[in-house]
Parts: C-alpha cells; sequence; structure tokens
C-alpha cells in the first residue's frame, strides 16, 4: 500500500509510509472512540458496535459508498454498494 500511495501522490516512500501509518493510526483510534467518519473517497464509516476479543479490540463499522465513488471499483470487489459491514480488529 505505501509503494501505491507513494506512486499516486508523487512522493518518497518514506514520506508516504509516516503519512499513511499516521493516518491509519488516527483511524484506528476514531474508530475505537465510536467517531462517525466521512472520508472521501473511502465513504462515510460509522461504528455499529464494539466488543473486546482474545487479545484484541474489535470495531464492527458500516462503510457507505456512494455508487459515484464506486467507478474504479474492479467488479466483484464490493458486494453492496450502499453499506459494507466490515470487521477491524486492533492489537
Amino acid at each position: 500500500m505505501i509503494a501505491k500511495v507513494a506512486e499516486a501522490s508523487g512522493v518518497k516512500r518514506s514520506d508516504a509510509k509516516k503519512v499513511l501509518e499516521a493516518v491509519l493510526a488516527e483511524l484506528g483510534d476514531a474508530l475505537q472512540r465510536g467517531d462517525e467518519l466521512n472520508l472521501p473517497p473511502l465513504g462515510k464509516v460509522s461504528v455499529n458496535r464494539q466488543r473486546e476479543g482474545s487479545g484484541a479490540h474489535i470495531v464492527i463499522a458500516k462503510l457507505r459508498r456512494p455508487k459515484a465513488m464506486m467507478a474504479g471499483a474492479e467488479e466483484g470487489d464490493v458486494s453492496d454498494a450502499e453499506a459494507t459491514e466490515t470487521e477491524a480488529a486492533e492489537s
């Protein structure tokens, strides 16, 4: 992912890595707090529920992507354009 971000943005891989790690850390913190996030072009993320797992905090979130945002998605990548429930575990 770091290589793709560096290529798409035209920055050095080391700079892309720092920014990407900071963004992902803040995203994880925001989800753990239960914040609703509007992240264009990704979509709108809202926390559905949270629970403690063995050695992890589990966040069940919904991702809502308008069809216009999905123009670049490859066929078969997303099963439901309206809302996709994903599970992310944080250590």
